[in-house]
């Protein structure tokens, strides 16, 4: 997409906080700008930096629905816009957006409990992950381990990192009784 020119500073900003703007390759082109950052062209508007994606349904879908916003000011995001299908983008676009919600949405899958149990009235768990084995605490509250997809869970330890278990059904009988004997929900 050739055609889009940076635009002045006094150009117009994005639309209204109410308004909807759906992202289409043909209104804007994502690409890497100062210091490998995220930017975003919008046509006849300007490059916006230092943009960051956001899931709307990280769950149902993945690849569809991400916000794409900048900061306007010290903790003031805008919004640029929302892309409905990461497939309408060319593959390095695509591909540009998945890093950046990679950077954002750092997630431990879990593949095996080795335990889990009850330490200073909250919930331990030691478990294998893909990046290898990991201790952490958590609260005993519902928000803390909540639905992802139809059988699998995410974990928010102490310090709000998350842990996916994408599918109980895939982890061993002791493994899935032990689990869901503390959290059940």
């Amino acid at each position: 997409m050739n055609d889009l020119q940076p635009i002045a500073e006094d150009a117009p900003g994005p639309p209204p906080p109410t308004h909807l703007r759906y992202l289409m390759p043909d209104l804007c082109r994502i690409h890497l700008g100062s210091y490998k950052a995220l930017h975003v062209t919008v046509k006849g508007e300007r490059i916006y930096g230092g943009v960051y994606a956001a899931y709307a349904f990280p769950v149902a879908h993945p690849d569809r629905y991400i916000s794409l916003l900048y900061a306007v000011e010290e903790d003031k995001d805008a919004e640029i816009g929302i892309i409905r299908d990461l497939k309408d983008f060319p593959e390095d676009q695509g591909r540009l957006v998945r890093e950046a919600l990679r950077r954002r949405y750092f997630i431990h899958t879990i593949t095996r409990i080795h335990q889990i149990g009850w330490k200073y009235g909250m919930v331990a768990l030691d478990v294998q992950t893909d990046k290898g084995r990991v201790d952490f605490m958590m609260r005993w509250q519902h928000h803390r381990a909540v639905n992802y997809g139809h059988r699998g869970k995410v974990l928010i330890d102490l310090n709000e990192n998350r842990y996916l278990i994408p599918d109980l059904d895939a982890l061993s009988p002791r493994e899935r009784n032990d689990f869901t004997r503390v959290i059940y929900w």
